[in-house]
């Protein structure tokens, strides 16, 4: 079935209760009329999903943002690693070719498959467990998520087949080129990104190809510490294929596969205002405003 190896994966890690689980947190929310609806954002890194996520939380009344790569990010920290290294280990753990290095990979994590621990805490979320939490103080109620990261819609697309509705999942893509260009810009400054827009290829081949494919043009760029920039855009690239590799291995799902998300935004020359301004009329097209007064 389309769901087996999610499941199997959440009951092997937390229990024969884990899916179960799951259901009852959507079953009381939909029972009391807790429930509230989720704006999922899913893609790639460097694609602006985050920067739209933040304002979708707060373009209507009582939004909550979550974002999932914030949680691997927290969790890197605290184990004293980048969240590229924490990728490459977490691929390790799940090809399991070798038990000396997964045993290795584990124990820099602290023993914990992170993956795992923050893919069920997203679907504790949009299941609705803060909704069912009397801990939470009133003023702190909200009326609708915003979550955002690689995989936040293909976990809703899994609560769905558990009963949970008003789900609204949003795919973030971008061309190769122009991600390569807003790295540069992160890494050392716009002036520079700037500069590399200028000398970055723009044939389809380099645009629409991936990251690797541009990792030759970058090394020639008239910037300065590009070996240092060369080596993280590296990194980077590799985090990608680590994760989608990873997500499919342990899930069957490919969080790139648009069959899993309602609506498409292509953020490639455009500006994050125009980004956001496409999501909001989507969400006006569908009335999501009424699924806030339920």
């Amino acid at each position: 079935m389309k769901f087996n190896k999610i499941s199997k994966a959440y009951i092997d890690y937390f229990g024969k209760n884990a899916i179960t689980d799951l259901k009852t947190i959507i079953e009381k929310n939909i029972n009391n009329g807790s429930s509230i609806p989720n704006i999922l954002i899913g893609g790639t890194q460097l694609t602006g999903k985050s920067t739209m996520g933040k304002k979708l939380a707060n373009h209507f009344s009582k939004g909550k943002f979550y974002s999932v790569g914030g949680f691997f990010r927290e969790a890197a920290a605290l184990a004293n690693i980048s969240i590229a290294e924490q990728s490459k280990l977490l691929r390790i753990i799940q090809e399991n070719k070798d038990q000396s290095s997964v045993e290795d990979a584990l124990k820099r994590l602290g023993g914990k498959r992170l993956d795992i621990e923050m893919d069920y805490k997203t679907c504790q979320i949009i299941s609705g467990i803060n909704q069912i939490n009397p801990q939470i103080k009133e003023e702190e109620n909200y009326k609708y998520l915003v979550i955002e990261g690689r995989q936040p819609a293909t976990m809703g697309y899994f609560t769905e087949s558990l009963g949970r509705n008003d789900l609204i999942k949003i795919y973030v893509t971008c061309s190769s080129r122009e991600r390569a260009i807003r790295f540069i810009g992160r890494e050392i400054g716009e002036q520079y990104a700037i500069e590399a827009n200028k000398f970055l290829p723009t044939s389809t081949e380099k645009v629409n190809g991936p990251l690797s494919n541009l990792t030759h043009e970058i090394s020639k760029l008239p910037i300065p510490n590009i070996d240092f920039i060369v080596k993280e855009f590296e990194k980077n690239q590799n985090r990608d294929e680590d994760d989608r590799q990873r997500y499919i291995d342990l899930y069957g799902m490919d969080y790139e596969d648009i069959g899993y998300y309602d609506f498409v935004i292509d953020t490639t020359g455009e500006t994050s205002e125009n980004n956001f301004n496409k999501a909001i009329k989507y969400l006006n097209d569908i009335n999501f405003e009424k699924l806030l007064k339920k």
